[in-house]
């Protein structure tokens, strides 16, 4: 690529001693390097910041919260510090492939595309594979993405300029990575790059491993939030998302085919 973007780079931490260190390997190894790397630690209190700081590379910048505001505040200030003509996303405890970065920003370039994502697959807390991945459409609308989130936070890329003032709710503790890509999509549809380049840590305790119940609670306030819905009309919205999240599953949760 001739003229080659800065893509930033944001990543919320907090308390991720554990995981730190891979995470940031994979985003400081990719074969694509003009990055910046935005860690946003939101108050942790074990030693994820000193391990970010043992890697001394000019293109790390750490923001640290005073105190635990939520992935939200903190992916809010990401945005807003970015200078990156593109700018993805990645959760502190997951990995991409070192090729993503290139593969993904040359399908986005070679196609004028403002947003995209690609498909990512399911390792345990080790990072043994456990053999499945997550597809996606190769198109999502804005009306898609208010049936369900198709895509995972690790996937998302998407073009700076097109989105000057993007926001989300401070106070939206969960959900937030949807409610960016249900804002994103209003103004460009998602296109999916059908490869898998991230995987997505599993652990235990986390949203997507919680009762599904309590993700339709959590749809239920992002709509409010987002778009000052009513109990009613959001309690919809919710249950519609609890729909097409078992569709989803059915359609686009895949096996890993091993070569023997």
């Amino acid at each position: 690529m001739e003229n080659k973007p800065l893509v930033s780079v944001i990543v919320p931490t907090h308390n991720v001693s554990k995981f730190i260190k891979e995470t940031m390997l994979s985003i400081l190894n990719q074969t694509y390097d003009n990055l910046e790397v935005i860690i946003i630690d939101d108050s942790s209190n074990d030693d994820t910041v000193e391990k970010v700081l043992e890697f001394k590379d000019p293109r790390i910048k750490i923001i640290k919260n005073t105190k635990n505001m939520g992935p939200a505040y903190s992916r809010n200030i990401g945005i807003k510090e970015a200078t990156g003509d593109y700018i993805a996303f990645l959760d502190s405890d997951d990995i991409w492939d070192l090729t993503k970065t290139e593969k993904q920003l040359k399908f986005m370039v070679e196609n004028d595309y403002k947003f995209s994502s690609c498909f990512y697959a399911f390792v345990d807390e080790s990072g043994v594979s456990l053999k499945k991945y997550m597809s996606s459409p190769k198109r999502m609308t804005h009306k898609s993405f208010l049936k369900t989130d198709y895509i995972g936070c690790l996937t998302v890329m998407y073009k700076k300029e097109a989105y000057p003032k993007l926001s989300i709710p401070d106070d939206l503790k969960k959900r937030n990575d949807y409610a960016l890509w249900i804002k994103l999509s209003e103004k460009a549809d998602c296109y999916s790059l059908p490869m898998i380049l991230a995987s997505h840590r599993v652990r235990s305790g986390s949203v997507s491993s919680g009762s599904k119940f309590k993700l339709i609670k959590h749809h239920k306030e992002l709509f409010q939030k987002l778009y000052g819905f009513g109990v009613f009309k959001s309690t919809i919205y919710a249950w519609r998302n609890g729909f097409y999240y078992i569709i989803r599953k059915l359609f686009f949760l895949k096996k890993i085919k091993c070569n023997n």
